[in-house]
């Protein structure tokens, strides 16, 4: 019993250790997985991120690229007027020279002349100043396209940064975890044999102890039948020494008795022998008084 209580006890004790163990690998291992999962999960985004950074770096590039020829091209169309216009303020001066100057049939040639320059003119200062103002609505795009590409090539850095590190992560995660998952796997099948046997243990000692309850009944039992036995054997030894204590007081009265009633007939016997001794003998009769007497006196010896 102390033997199979002392087991219990040592099972106990090391299935709570194995359980111990367990659990601290168990959370061992569920931080690594996680911190796998976070890697993975980590370089995956970063690769979608890349792609899509890429993406956006390429129609930046396209947009900047678009709107750089654009602006060539105003400038260039710029130039060509402000030419175009030199040349025609230098026309329109010479032929406001020519009507001011020249002979009278020329000066309503060169008024008509004067009047198409001047829309011309009029024409490119407008092509001029709508150019300028396509220059700086293209120029303050090419400003904002530049800034986002070099926001998006600092995002794609960062990341190009952050993807050793994430790399490190998910090889020690998986390194970590190669190593830490049979040993929880040994430690569950470990705490599951050592339950198994402490259960076992367990129902030996619970079995030994009920016989042990049992037999402590039974000798509780046979003690109290025994302890009644004897009480009952002393009842009866008590009732006969009762009855032995009456029975002998009966005989001693009896005895008493026998021996007062042979006295009484003794003395009787002797009173009528000196009687007898001064009287001469005589042949008498029995009196009846005297047979009565004796028939009295005989049964009263015979009862007693």
């Amino acid at each position: 019993m102390a033997s199979l209580e002392a087991l219990a006890r040592s099972y106990k004790a090391k299935k709570a250790e194995v359980s111990k163990l367990r659990r601290k690998n168990q959370d061992n291992l569920k931080a690594v997985l996680s911190q796998k999962r976070r890697s993975s999960s980590g370089l995956a985004s970063l690769e979608r991120n890349k792609e899509s950074l890429a993406r956006k770096i390429a129609h930046a590039v396209q947009l900047l690229n678009q709107c750089l020829a654009q602006r060539e091209s105003i400038t260039r169309l710029k130039i060509a007027a402000e030419e175009r216009l030199r040349h025609e303020q230098d026309t329109q001066d010479s032929v406001r020279q020519q009507s001011e100057y020249g002979p009278q049939e020329e000066k309503a040639a060169a008024q008509e002349r004067l009047k198409f320059i001047d829309e011309k003119i009029t024409e490119l200062h407008a092509q001029m100043k709508e150019r300028e103002a396509t220059e700086s609505r293209l120029a303050n795009q090419i400003e904002d396209l530049e800034k986002l590409k070099s926001r998006l090539d600092m995002q794609l850095k960062k990341q190009a940064h952050a993807r050793p590190g994430l790399v490190e992560q998910l090889r020690s995660s998986s390194k970590a975890e190669s190593s830490l998952r049979p040993r929880v796997e040994s430690l569950i099948k470990r705490e599951a044999q050592t339950s198994k046997t402490l259960q076992s243990m367990e129902k030996k000692l619970a079995e030994a102890l009920a016989k042990r309850k049992s037999a402590a009944r039974k000798a509780a039992a046979n003690k109290a039948r025994r302890k009644a036995a004897k009480k009952k054997r002393a009842k009866r030894k008590a009732a006969k020494r009762k009855t032995t204590r009456k029975t002998a007081v009966k005989k001693a009265r009896r005895t008493s008795r026998k021996k007062s009633s042979r006295r009484t007939i003794q003395n009787k016997k002797a009173k009528r022998s000196t009687a007898t001794r001064k009287t001469p003998k005589k042949k008498a009769t029995k009196s009846p008084a005297k047979k009565s007497r004796k028939r009295n006196t005989q049964p009263r010896s015979r009862r007693r």
